[in-house]
C-alpha cells in the first residue's frame, strides 16, 4: 500500500528527521529516503535558498578533504582496510570508518558494535559511538511517498536515528537533548492510496478523468489534512504526538462516480469501479514536561497530578491545586506516531435507483396504512360515544 506525506516541522532540522516503517510482519524500514524528500527551510517557513546551501556544502566538502588528507598521511600508500566481514567481493577495501559503517549497514547488521573495535574509526578518533546532538535554526519539510504491507503497523519521525538491535527498534539520542526536539508540526497531506490516484477499472482508462478527482479528492481521503500542532511552555515545551488510524478500503461503483464531483470526459467507460482507501483518526499528546505537585514527589507518584495530555490547555491535578509543584521531564520519545491498522473489511458504495412502480406500491401502502389507522381510531371514539349514552 503506498503512503502519501507530507509534513512540515517548522523548528527542526532535516538533519534530525528521520522516518522509520515498522509492522507486525516484522519488517522495518529505517530512514526511508529512496522518495522522501527533504526541504530546508528557514524558521519563517521560507525555503532555504540554494546558494545557501551551495555555499554550506562547499564549507562541509572542503573540511572533508582536509580530513582527509589529514588521515591519509596516518596510513600507508597501498593501505586496504578490512570490513570485518561485510565485504561484498573478495579484495573490497574499508579504508575509512565511515565506508566500515556503511558497509555494516548495507548488510543490515549492527554498526555499532564494530564501531568501537575498527582500527578505522579508532584512527579518526571515532570509536566512542555517542550520539550525535541535535541541530538548530532551520525548519525542514518531508514530502514524497513510500509503501507499506497491508498489515498494521506505524511510521514515525522520532528523535535520534532508528537502529535494529536484538529484534526490537530503538532510537539512539542524548538524554539531555530531548527538550530541544521540537514536535511542532503540520500536515498538509495524508493518504493512502495504491497509485497516482486509485484504480479506475472499465474499457478505457479516463487520466484526465484521474487528474480531476486527484484534485476534488475523496471525502474520508485525506481526513488529516491541515492538522496543525505547535508545541509551546504551556504544552509541555516538546513531547509525544500520537495518531492512530483506521483505514477503510472503499470501492465506489457505477454511477455513483458521476457524482463524486467529476465525471468521465471521454466516456466509454463500462463497469466503472474506483478504488481507494479512506480513514479517519483520534490522536493523543503526552508532554515531555509536566506538572508534578509537591505531594507527588513526596508519595513518590508522578503520575499523579500531571498535565493533561491535549494540545492547547492544560488540566491540572485533582487534588491541592493551590500546593506548590514542580516541573519535570516524562519519559516520553519526543516524536510524532502514525499508527495504522487496516480493517478487515472493505466498503462498497453503490447507487441504485428504485423503479416507479416500487414507489407507486410504497405509496399504495403508506395511503392504507392511514386509511387503516384512521378507522381504528374512528371505531374506538365510536365505542366509547355510545357506552356513554
Amino acid at each position: 500500500m503506498k503512503v502519501n506525506l507530507n509534513i512540515t516541522f517548522p523548528a527542526l532540522h532535516c538533519n534530525d528527521v528521520h522516518l522509520d516503517v515498522i509492522d507486525v510482519a516484522g519488517d522495518s524500514q529505517l530512514e526511508i529516503s529512496d522518495k522522501m524528500f527533504k526541504q530546508r527551510l528557514n524558521l519563517d517557513g521560507k525555503p532555504r535558498s540554494n546558494s545557501k546551501i551551495a555555499t554550506e556544502a562547499n564549507i562541509k566538502a572542503e573540511e572533508d578533504k582536509l580530513h582527509q588528507e589529514a588521515l591519509k598521511k596516518k596510513v600507508p600508500e597501498n593501505y586496504c582496510g578490512p570490513c570485518y566481514g561485510a565485504h561484498e567481493n573478495e579484495g573490497d577495501c574499508c579504508n575509512t570508518c565511515d565506508e566500515v559503517l556503511a558497509a555494516y549497514k548495507k548488510k543490515r547488521w549492527n554498526e555499532n558494535a564494530v564501531q568501537p573495535l575498527a582500527e578505522q574509526c579508532i584512527r579518526e578518533g571515532r570509536s566512542k559511538n555517542e550520539p550525535k546532538k541535535m541541530t538548530g535554526g532551520e525548519g525542514c519539510n518531508l514530502s514524497g511517498y513510500f509503501t507499506v504491507n497491508r498489515v498494521a503497523g506505524n511510521f514515525h519521525i522520532a528523535m535520534g536515528e532508528g537502529v535494529d538491535r536484538e529484534g526490537r527498534h530503538i532510537h539512539q539520542f542524548l538524554p539531555e537533548d530531548r527538550i530541544n526536539f521540537n514536535a511542532s508540526h503540520i500536515v498538509h497531506e495524508l493518504s493512502f492510496l495504491d497509485d497516482e490516484y486509485g484504480d479506475l477499472i472499465g474499457n478505457g482508462e479516463d487520466s484526465k478523468f484521474k487528474t480531476e478527482m486527484k484534485k476534488v479528492g475523496i471525502n474520508g481521503e485525506k481526513s488529516m489534512n491541515g492538522v496543525n500542532k505547535i508545541v509551546t511552555e504551556d504544552t509541555g515545551t516538546t513531547g509525544l504526538f500520537q495518531y492512530f488510524i483506521k483505514v477503510v478500503p472503499t470501492k465506489y461503483k457505477g454511477d455513483i462516480i458521476d457524482n463524486l464531483g467529476v465525471s468521465p470526459s471521454t466516456g466509454g467507460l463500462i463497469d466503472k469501479v474506483l478504488e481507494t482507501n479512506r480513514y479517519f483518526y483520534t490522536e493523543r499528546f503526552r508532554p515531555l514536561i509536566g506538572e508534578v505537585h509537591e505531594e507527588a514527589i513526596l508519595a513518590g507518584d508522578t503520575d499523579r497530578g500531571m498535565a493533561g495530555a491535549h494540545v492547547g490547555g492544560k488540566t491540572g491535578g485533582t487534588l491541592h491545586e493551590k500546593m506548590e509543584h514542580h516541573d519535570s521531564q516524562n519519559a516520553v520519545l519526543p516524536g510524532i506516531f502514525f499508527v495504522y491498522e487496516i480493517y478487515p473489511f472493505a466498503v462498497e458504495v453503490e447507487l441504485q435507483s428504485v423503479p416507479f412502480m416500487h414507489f407507486v406500491v410504497r405509496a399504495m401502502a403508506t395511503v392504507g396504512g392511514v386509511f387503516t389507522m384512521m378507522s381504528i381510531l374512528d371505531g374506538v371514539l365510536y365505542s366509547r360515544g355510545k357506552s356513554r349514552r
